[in-house]
């Protein structure tokens, strides 16, 4: 009896493992799809800045469209969609930079990199964002992809679990 439950337990194990493991290549694919397709939006966007400028007939229309989804779009919107195009970590002062090449305006703030750094800090706190410690102790902040939080989610069940020698306490 116990040589076929052992048995039957192996291979339960072994198609746990061979699931994790597929799970695990599937979540890299998507993964590199994300990436490429932060970077496909990048250049979408790119390139219509680009065709709104050449095209001076419909410049006007395409800026009122700019100012409108400005008005509807906060910083902390522009920060997420900024943070989710750049592959590798970005500082507060770049991610500055980035919102205001996007034409957000930031006049209405005081202290705008203030603002930017409290957006990031709650960024951080929600688990969307991490902080990647730079030379001179200063901060960069990466986006941390669904695929990301998944793998992360799978290496920590993946452990083995520690079994305590002795089953059960008999309750008195």
């Amino acid at each position: 009896m116990c040589i076929v439950y052992c048995v039957m337990t192996k291979n339960y194990h072994r198609t746990l493992f061979e699931a994790k493991q597929d799970l695990a290549r599937c979540l890299v694919k998507r993964q590199k799809i994300d990436h490429k397709v932060a970077r496909l939006q990048a250049v979408i966007s790119d390139l219509e800045n680009l065709c709104a400028e050449l095209d001076q007939k419909d410049f006007e229309k395409r800026v009122d469209r700019v100012i409108k989804a400005d008005l509807t779009v906060g910083i902390t919107e522009s920060a997420r969609v900024i943070l989710k195009e750049k592959f590798f970590p970005v500082t507060a002062s770049e991610l500055k930079e980035s919102i205001e090449a996007r034409k957000h305006n930031l006049s209405p703030y005081s202290n705008p990199l203030a603002v930017i750094h409290t957006v990031l800090k709650r960024l951080v706190q929600s688990g969307d964002v991490r902080v990647v410690p730079q030379a001179e102790g200063k901060k960069a902040y990466q986006w941390i992809s669904s695929t990301d939080k998944a793998l992360s989610e799978l290496q920590k069940s993946s452990q083995p679990a520690v079994q305590k020698r002795g089953g059960l306490k008999e309750s008195k």
